[in-house]
């Protein structure tokens, strides 16, 4: 569980970076959670972008995420647009959080 002001770190830090995934009118599907799984072993921290077309929301999406993927944690939302951490497990994290 992230405090308020690791998340707060991380969302500074998530400022400049792009989506790297969208979830389409399918919803989260099994596939793109693998697929999540083993980008954040080198990426860390990511953003995924809900498509307006899409049956699910942001909150159900999440949450699908998060159930699937091990580990991830769901660090903020806003408009369409969800970011998530997880540390790396095979090396040495680039956001070590504040305590």
């Amino acid at each position: 569980m992230l405090t308020s002001k690791q998340r707060q770190f991380l969302k500074a830090q998530a400022h400049k970076l792009k989506p790297v995934m969208h979830v389409g009118k399918g919803g989260v599907t099994p596939a793109q959670a693998a697929e999540l799984d083993v980008m954040m072993d080198s990426l860390e921290l990511v953003k995924i972008k809900v498509n307006q077309n899409s049956f699910e929301d942001e909150a159900t999406a999440a949450a699908a995420l998060c159930a699937a993927v091990p580990g991830l944690e769901h660090v903020w939302t806003i408009g369409h647009t969800m970011l998530f951490f997880r540390p790396s497990r095979t090396r040495d994290t680039r956001y070590p959080l504040p305590a």
